[in-house]
């Protein structure tokens, strides 16, 4: 099967061929942005001391979705010949995070637990960033139970939920990146992803149930996904969603569980698309990175928390949305610009950072080669304060 360095990849060109503008989202995301409410994240099964459970996902809205039918019955040989095709390539990915006491003094180890699909002979493997982030130790268990070493080679957070790793190459079978912008709603599709710490690896089907769709989770829309009603689990980020010509169309990233009201939902996960992940993974693997304008204020949770007007009515802040900085990189282009904690970044370039295009989306689309203007509010007074991106 062919990998990264084969015709199904494609590297990436210009960074201003990459960016595209961010479409108005629906009322219906607006609402769930509102209520300050995220997707949970498909893998990151975490196992402590303790407890085996994982990340807990908040509550939804359910986005719209076409009505789809079952798989037809003239399309399972096809389809079992597709999964057949992938699920050598894919892996368990397991990520060890550094021991520390709780609160009791007992030692304690988190662990979190995802799949990964082997892009090429050379051992790159794509993954979700939110499966690897903060592990001290990587490793990954192929289908036939045999456990490598895996260390990081880059990642593409916070912008998308992509990271690449590398395993020792022998023997390796890789899979195939296929086009999505080919998937129609209905095509069957097959979730395949790592059985945990069991040889072999775990199937689902179903069919795609929608294209082109965004989402938002953890301070970031996340653009063109493609919907699917195919079952998926913790454990399940990072592994492949295959077309029924053996082609990985999608990588695994966000499962809805619930809506707002607590009612359980079921038959909603998201895959980001090959296509928006071609240019990106052709990069990483050809030249080890991905180059991406970078403010040093642009992570989530690390560098900024986005308000939103429960959040804000928390903090006692007079603002109901924007990006309150908690801390600035250091040497990074926003300390350069006198970025500090407790600003409140509310525009870039003049578009309000709002729930529809949060912080990170807006950073995402700036010309590496032009001074970008942040509006920023610090104690009370409105600045406007120039920053000069850095491609990293």
């Amino acid at each position: 099967m062919s990998g990264c360095g084969e015709p199904g990849f494609s590297p990436g060109g210009r960074l201003a061929d990459r960016t595209r503008t961010m479409s108005r989202t629906s009322p219906m995301l607006l609402a769930a942005l509102a209520a300050g409410l995220a997707g949970g994240v498909a893998g990151g099964l975490i196992v402590a001391v303790a407890d085996d459970g994982g990340d807990a996902p908040a509550a939804v809205a359910t986005p719209a979705a076409a009505p789809v039918a079952a798989t037809p019955e003239a399309s399972a040989p096809r389809l079992r010949s597709a999964i057949a095709r992938v699920l050598p390539a894919v892996v368990t990915v397991v990520a060890d995070h550094p021991p520390r006491r709780d609160e009791q003094g007992a030692v304690v180890q988190r662990r979190s637990v995802g799949s990964g699909v082997v892009l090429d002979d050379r051992g790159h493997v794509a993954t979700n960033f939110h499966v690897i982030d903060g592990a001290a130790e990587l490793g990954v268990l192929l289908s036939t139970g045999e456990r490598r070493p895996a260390s990081v080679v880059s990642h593409d957070a916070p912008y998308s939920d992509l990271a690449v790793l590398r395993i020792p190459p022998a023997g390796l079978r890789s899979a195939a990146l296929g086009d999505s912008s080919l998937l129609r709603h209905g095509d069957p599709v097959a979730v395949v992803a790592g059985a945990g710490f069991a040889a072999g690896n775990s199937v689902k089907v179903g069919v795609v149930s929608g294209v082109g769709r965004e989402w938002p989770r953890n301070g970031v829309v996340l653009e063109d996904l493609v919907q699917t009603d195919a079952p998926v689990n913790h454990g399940d980020s990072g592994g492949a969603l295959v077309n029924a010509d053996g082609e990985v169309v999608g990588l695994l990233t966000t499962v809805v569980r619930a809506l707002p009201d607590g009612r359980s939902v079921e038959g909603v996960a998201f895959a980001q698309s090959s296509n928006s992940l071609r240019d990106i993974v052709g990069d990483i693997v050809l030249l080890g990175s991905y180059l991406r304008p970078r403010l040093g204020i642009e992570h989530p949770f690390r560098h900024h928390v986005e308000l939103t007007p429960q959040r804000a009515a928390e903090r006692g802040i007079p603002l109901s949305l924007g990006a309150l900085v908690i801390a600035v990189e250091a040497g990074s282009a926003a300390t350069a610009a006198g970025i500090r904690p407790g600003d409140i970044v509310v525009a870039v370039n003049g578009a309000a950072v709002d729930l529809e295009r949060p912080f990170v989306n807006l950073v995402k689309e700036l010309d590496p080669a032009a001074t970008a203007e942040l509006t920023v509010v610090r104690a009370g007074v409105r600045l406007s304060v120039p920053v000069i991106p850095r491609l990293e």
